[in-house]
């Protein structure tokens, strides 16, 4: 098993820069980095392969992740934007 201490934890652009792939072995896959922020084009909780090796489709990209403690809302999940300038 692969561990991250606090220090990776706690430090946003460590954590941004650590990766996690899984595959089913018929070119599929799920991947993302390890505090859930996907940053690639098919980083995804499910890409599947529609025409091995080469046709891909992400199909469920993320979850949006809340824990309820007492009433209480934590939103776990991380969302990262581009900044857009000028219309449109």
């Amino acid at each position: 098993m692969i561990q991250f201490d606090h220090g990776v934890c706690n430090d946003f652009e460590s954590a941004l820069s650590r990766e996690w792939l899984e595959t089913n072995g018929l070119g599929g896959f799920s991947s993302s980095t390890i505090v859930d922020l996907n940053t690639r084009r098919y980083h995804g909780l499910l890409t599947a392969a529609t025409r091995p090796p080469v046709g891909r489709v992400v199909l469920l990209s993320k979850l949006e992740e809340t824990l309820m403690i007492d009433g209480r809302r934590y939103e776990l999940s991380a969302n990262q934007l581009r900044e857009r300038f000028g219309p449109g």
